[in-house]
């Protein structure tokens, strides 16, 4: 299983953790936070990457042209694309409330630049709807995704069910924002993302007790510990991401 750490992109953090990590594994990226030149350094320095929407970050309350938008991260897959990057996933804007007729009148336009693009399944679209994405996938290497937000989409007893089913059709299988060891240990996904090690140091939390304390001793020089707990979080991640590697 592949855990991609999502949320590196953020600048400050970037370049803090950038100077002090020599080569990553795997990184979830959000091409709304996206400038290219971070990009690149990332991907020039990890194994594997995926590039999420961003839609999901500010669909709920605002006003947005999405089909200006969608054009734009179309042009920017088109423009940026690299044999690193395993995926882009699709404008998921359905459980917004948009019909699934403009949902894929938009994936069409991503299609239009990439074979790379990743459907994202949400329990709004039926079972046969997944059942579909599996068996035709449009994915040139047949990935798809399901959401992971805990019991939002799918109950964490029946994961396994989806990815058995995906596996089934012959499709590799991400879980979007899975986190949870429990399910990590017990679901065989072959790509899931965590940004646990973000959210841990903006509440100013380590992953063990001493870092936390050491931070919280610290915190006078709020910056540069805080970059550093995030860099800390950061290789704590990279070491979840080693051992399920090896499972």
């Amino acid at each position: 299983m592949k855990i991609f750490l999502s949320a590196l992109e953020q600048s400050l953090r970037f370049q803090y953790i950038d100077q002090r990590i020599d080569a990553y594994y795997f990184n979830l990226l959000s091409y709304y936070y996206l400038k290219v030149d971070i990009m690149k350094r990332i991907v020039d320095k990890s194994q594997e990457v995926l590039i999420d929407s961003g839609a999901h970050t500010f669909q709920k309350g605002k006003k947005v042209d999405w089909e200006s938008y969608t054009n734009r991260y179309a042009n920017f897959i088109k423009n940026n694309d690299h044999e690193k990057i395993l995926g882009y996933f699709e404008m998921d804007i359905d459980p917004a409330g948009y019909s699934l007729n403009y949902v894929n009148r938009l994936k069409i336009i991503l299609q239009s630049k990439s074979k790379k693009i990743i459907q994202v399944w949400h329990k709004n679209r039926g079972i046969k709807d997944f059942i579909e994405m599996c068996k035709n996938p449009i994915h040139e290497k047949n990935v798809v995704s399901i959401s992971g937000f805990k019991n939002q989409d799918i109950k964490d007893k029946d994961f396994i069910k989806f990815v058995n089913y995906a596996h089934y059709c012959g499709c590799k299988i991400h879980g979007l924002g899975i986190t949870r060891k429990d399910i990590l240990s017990s679901v065989p996904f072959d790509y899931v993302d965590s940004s646990s090690w973000v959210q841990r140091g903006i509440f100013g939390r380590g992953y063990n007790h001493a870092e936390t304390l050491k931070f919280n001793r610290n915190y006078t020089s709020k910056t540069n510990n805080h970059l550093h707990l995030m860099y800390n979080n950061y290789l704590e991640g990279m070491k979840l991401q080693k051992e399920y590697l090896m499972k």
